[in-house]
């Protein structure tokens, strides 16, 4: 099913945000220039705010408008299945910059964690990589997928291309995921000092696990955050 016209609008209003057009604590143009600028119907536009105001990218002042929010009123961004935006764009939201790059990238072999979750395959890509906002380290996520699925994954630079195209190019992308939240205790080797973890401490993990189309199992990833500096946003069933 495609995205409504609002949805898009929105899209293209994070986007004006991310390229700078829209700064910080500033009044965002009325929705009539939005609308000539961005070749939507007043409507939609005032739909697309409405949508972002709701959830806390936008904020209406009586009288003055309507202004992107300013980097002074939370130093945390907001993760998880409910957050409006995705990290880099809420790194950016916030006028930061977010940048990302490869720790390493190797094959490892028989590792009984893994060995388990996938079954069939006994050696795998480890792909770990530091997500930065302003240069300072918000998360970094462990990736592991099948040597023997993606055997050319070694020609490419994951730091500027992304893993998902590759796997895509490749038929294999995941489109189906099995989530999980929760707290882990970081051990001795898991190296997280860069988000300022140390050995006996918890942090904050997103695990999941990615599908493809025909329910083959390609993708296993940890994501680990630093607490201090996110929010975790989901939807508690009643």
């Amino acid at each position: 099913m495609g995205k409504f016209l609002y949805q898009k609008a929105r899209e293209e209003i994070i986007s004006l945000i991310q390229d700078g057009d829209i700064k910080p604590s500033e009044k965002i143009m009325p929705e009539r220039e939005l609308s000539e600028l961005l070749g939507y119907n007043r409507m939609t536009i005032k739909k697309a705010i409405n949508s972002l105001v709701a959830e806390g990218v936008l904020i209406k002042k009586r009288g003055a408008g309507t202004f992107l929010l300013g980097t002074d009123n939370s130093n945390k961004f907001d993760i998880g299945d409910e957050a409006p935006i995705s990290l880099s764009q809420g790194i950016k939201v916030k006028g930061m910059i977010s940048s990302s790059f490869v720790e390493s990238f190797k094959i490892i072999y028989d590792t009984p964690e893994l060995m388990t979750i996938f079954g069939d395959y006994f050696e795998f890509f480890e792909l770990i990589r530091v997500r930065e906002a302003d240069s300072e380290a918000v998360s970094i996520q462990k990736a592991y997928f099948p040597f023997r699925l993606f055997k050319d994954a070694h020609r490419y630079d994951f730091s500027q291309f992304s893993l998902y195209d590759y796997m895509e190019y490749k038929n294999k992308r995941p489109i189906k995921f099995k989530k999980r939240f929760f707290a882990r205790r970081v051990e001795k080797n898991m190296n997280l000092e860069k988000i300022g973890a140390r050995a006996g401490e918890y942090v904050l993990c997103i695990e999941y696990l990615g599908y493809t189309e025909q329910n083959e199992l390609v993708e296993y990833t940890q994501s680990f955050f630093d607490s201090n500096k996110v929010n975790l946003a989901i939807e508690i069933p009643r």
